[in-house]
């Protein structure tokens, strides 16, 4: 009877489904609200990465950074739509960001600026939401990588400006 038993239990854990999970069907780039024709589905047992990707397709929702055709879709690539008076923007802070800045986190950006002789730092960017932070592919660790933020369209002016004037940019995390 105890061999039934465990006999029936393997043949049911065999026969269990496995998650599923999306692929990219073409390129997809950032900015690009999710469709589910660009995706198809794969079984797959990922085991304690599984939280990390993409089952299902969430329409209000774009890809924040590059998915090539063929790939598993990791959660951190996909973020909110943007509303229509925000836009993001990629550039190289001055100095490398704290730790604690990642993808979904918020920041304040700040210029420095001379003034009679004087560095004075000035906010430009009270609040945005981090992105990306994409690091650049060198030897060195210490290099700082670029960082994507959204912002509304006037905040996305003033840092437009201070990156046009060449003025030392920084990003500062918000508790």
């Amino acid at each position: 009877m105890a061999a039934a038993v465990i006999a029936a239990f393997l043949l049911l854990s065999v026969n269990k489904p496995l998650p599923s999970y999306l692929v990219a069907k073409r390129d997809i780039s950032p900015g690009e609200v999710l469709k589910e024709r660009d995706f198809e589905s794969i079984e797959l047992e990922l085991g304690p990465l599984a939280n990390r990707y993409l089952s299902n397709v969430n329409t209000s929702s774009a890809v924040i950074s590059q998915i090539p055709a063929g790939e598993l879709v990791p959660l951190s690539r996909v973020g909110k739509k943007l509303l229509p008076n925000q836009t993001s923007i990629r550039f190289t802070p001055s100095s490398k960001p704290a730790a604690n800045v990642a993808p979904g986190s918020f920041v304040s950006i700040w210029q420095v600026i001379k003034v009679e002789d004087v560095y004075q730092p000035e906010l430009l960017v009270v609040r945005a939401e981090v992105s990306a932070l994409l690091q650049k592919e060198r030897l060195l660790a210490n290099d700082v990588p670029e960082i994507e933020v959204v912002l509304g369209i006037d905040q996305a002016t003033l840092l437009m400006t201070a990156l046009a004037a060449k003025y030392e940019v920084f990003v500062l995390p918000l508790a």
